[in-house]
């Protein structure tokens, strides 16, 4: 980290956001744009908030980085892993992770080469969450993810424990707009992820579903990366 100029003044900027009266998601963003400035190969920023033992992301910067985390609510990811293990998750290359392999198909397809997911410190009735960071280049975190926790971590964690995530619910989730989806892309997805992971097919829809309303997005755009990396 020392390489990077940007560090002290991302530092200080991190202290003024805490004395902004901005809201969660506000806040959030704003962390998330400081994130940007710190690595040049930097594409995106997400957080996922385990609720009830389901993971739902509060905010992602750009909006359609949502999409990776929904695939990883859908199959497994780092940014799950991380919530929920409390350790960091670094994918140093997609093309090489043999874990989660629909989430690195997904990457690969969308220019993210590398991820690192900072696990959230818990503490009384705050939920576990994972700071989720996407990057164009391979290897883009390999030795700073010390410096980046340390840097992030705790000032994400207060923000978090301050926050009412009462709306979070699971039932919440479920009434999100279902509308806007594309049937027919829906089936189509629907068609392949059965093909690919086996089960009924109406459970697979409510899969994808779920993952997307957990992600704040539509079926549809969960159905497009499916069939992007399925097909």
């Amino acid at each position: 980290m020392e390489a990077i100029p940007e560090v002290r003044e991302a530092a200080e900027r991190l202290a003024a956001v805490a004395d902004e009266t901005l809201d969660l998601v506000q806040r959030l963003e704003a962390v998330s744009a400081l994130a940007l400035t710190l690595l040049p190969s930097c594409v995106g920023v997400s957080l996922t908030v385990l609720v009830d033992g389901d993971p739902f992301t509060v905010t992602a910067t750009p909006a359609d980085i949502a999409g990776l985390d929904a695939i990883q609510y859908l199959d497994g990811g780092p940014c799950v892993e991380a919530a929920a293990s409390a350790e960091v998750q670094v994918v140093d290359d997609v093309l090489d992770e043999p874990r989660w392999q629909m989430y690195s198909q997904a990457a690969a397809a969308v220019g993210v080469r590398s991820s690192m997911s900072l696990p959230i410190p818990r503490s009384g009735d705050v939920p576990a969450a994972a700071l989720n960071l996407y990057a164009s280049d391979p290897h883009a975190f390999h030795g700073v993810h010390a410096q980046l926790a340390a840097m992030f971590g705790a000032h994400v964690s207060e923000l978090v424990e301050n926050a009412d995530l009462s709306f979070m619910t699971r039932e919440f989730a479920r009434e999100l707009p279902q509308r806007l989806e594309d049937h027919e892309q829906l089936n189509q997805a629907v068609d392949v992820l059965t093909a690919l992971r086996g089960g009924d097919a109406e459970a697979t829809r409510e899969r994808i579903r779920f993952a997307a309303s957990r992600a704040g997005i539509t079926p549809s755009q969960v159905s497009a990366i499916i069939l992007i990396v399925g097909t």
